[in-house]
């Protein structure tokens, strides 16, 4: 199973105080490493102060980008993605896990955005396995 970080997951684990953080903490502890893409770490680098704490997960081996997405091979399809989702919007961090998830049958998404992470589809009609924290 390819464990998939997204953003919210790599947040709430860097801010003690996000609401979140236990189930994150909880989450590395059992699961790591997380495959996650550039523009996912991209996204979480935005919300930290300094991207060192973003990057030390890289280093640590928690977060891996995955070698198996290519943001320049799929931009294409990513493309489509976003036009398909236009209402919500979806943004590039999002359209690259759900491509991710169609490229990977057995894996699951880490993360807080039930809202939009319930709507998407992989393959056009299937819930994408996710792993979301309690409401």
């Amino acid at each position: 199973m390819k464990e998939i970080a997204d953003t919210g997951l790599i947040v709430a684990l860097l801010f003690r105080n996000d609401p979140y953080h236990a189930w994150a903490l909880e989450a590395f502890r059992n699961h790591a490493p997380f495959h996650t893409c550039d523009a996912v770490l991209t996204e979480a680098a935005a919300f930290c102060p300094d991207p060192v704490a973003v990057l030390k997960l890289v280093t640590r081996g928690d977060l891996v980008i995955d070698p198996e997405f290519s943001l320049a091979t799929e931009a294409p399809y990513l493309t489509s993605l976003a036009a398909k989702y236009a209402d919500r919007p979806m943004d590039l961090a999002d359209a690259c896990l759900v491509r991710m998830s169609e490229l990977t049958s057995k894996c699951r998404i880490w993360t807080v955005d039930r809202s939009d992470f319930s709507t998407y589809r992989r393959h056009g009609k299937k819930a994408i396995p996710c792993e979301f924290p309690e409401r």
